[in-house]
């Protein structure tokens, strides 16, 4: 029971029917799944229906059903009353880990993070060795903020020296608050799937922030969204065009590396939330699984999402 079913496409017809969660369009079947290999449901997508048997079957099941908004982030989650298959215990964990285990959670999401950057610098043709370095001096919880002076490197290198981030910026910057919101929402959606409160940071912290945890898992992935922006603009697109939204929503599809296999990004994503739900119930921060940095093969499918 750990498979996460998402309906990304309008128009879909959701139902239960002899132990199978049933997908239709047009009363068409085009696909089903057994409710007993079902963890969470995530609808959001328009014009999505369902029937009150698939919710009960679902509950019955300690499956979730996590509706989004227009944006795709989560904005209403159906739990059953006897509660998610390990929600109660997992949220329990995630309240109480404790400072030395968010610290050694935090160190993995940097490293993993600038490891990311090497990577793409590198697919870019730049010389990323500092970026070796930068990662060695990553401690627990980084109080020396590794993750700053590697941003400081990183931007000029990958953008030019005269490219200042900005988030009330148009252009490429308008490009980046763009993909960085479909990882978040991406994020938010696994988090909540894996049975974890997505306001519930590892780093960060803030009580205006419904998606802090969200902000924590997609470090790793946010120079993805840096890659593809540089791809765009050099193909002529410099605003946030319908072109460079399907590309930004394409992007979850990309093919990844994971644990020695393919998957993709949304994949990787769902991964990490899990793992690291695993890892507030054990204490054991080596238990959350992050991607490994793509090689220049996997980075070139960039390419394809830019029509």
């Amino acid at each position: 029971m750990d498979r996460i079913v998402d309906i990304a496409t309008d128009g879909r017809h959701l139902s239960a029917h002899r132990g199978f969660l049933v997908v239709s369009e047009d009363r068409r079947e085009i696909g089903r799944i057994p409710l007993d290999d079902v963890c969470a449901v995530i609808v959001h997508a328009h014009g999505v229906t369902w029937t009150t048997n698939l919710v009960v079957a679902l509950a019955e099941r300690g499956a979730v059903l996590l509706l989004c908004g227009p944006n795709h982030a989560p904005v209403a989650v159906c739990l059953p009353l006897e509660g998610h298959h390990a929600q109660n215990a997992r949220i329990r964990a995630q309240l109480e880990a404790g400072r030395p285990l968010l610290k050694q959670l935090w160190k993995q999401v940097v490293v993993a993070k600038i490891s990311w950057q090497a990577a793409v610098l590198e697919s870019c043709g730049i010389a990323a060795s500092a970026f070796d370095l930068f990662t060695r001096k990553v401690r627990s919880g980084d109080p020396d903020n590794v993750e700053a002076q590697a941003a400081r490197r990183y931007w000029p290198l990958l953008m030019g020296e005269a490219f200042r981030r900005d988030r009330e910026a148009e252009g490429v910057n308008a490009l980046l608050n763009y993909g960085y919101t479909v990882l978040r929402s991406l994020c938010a959606r696994s988090a909540v799937a894996a049975g974890l409160h997505p306001s519930m940071g590892i780093h960060h912290a803030n009580r205006t922030n419904a998606f802090a945890l969200a902000d924590d898992l997609m470090e790793p992935l946010r120079p993805l969204v840096d890659a593809l922006a540089l791809r765009l603009v050099a193909a002529g697109i410099e605003t946030v065009t319908p072109e460079a939204k399907r590309a930004f929503t394409g992007l979850i599809a990309l093919d990844l590396p994971l644990a020695g296999a393919t998957t993709t990004v949304a994949g990787a994503a769902q991964r990490t939330a899990q793992t690291l739900a695993t890892a507030f119930q054990t204490g054991r921060s080596a238990d959350l699984v992050l991607p490994p940095p793509p090689s220049r093969l996997e980075l070139a499918g960039l390419g394809a999402l830019i029509r």
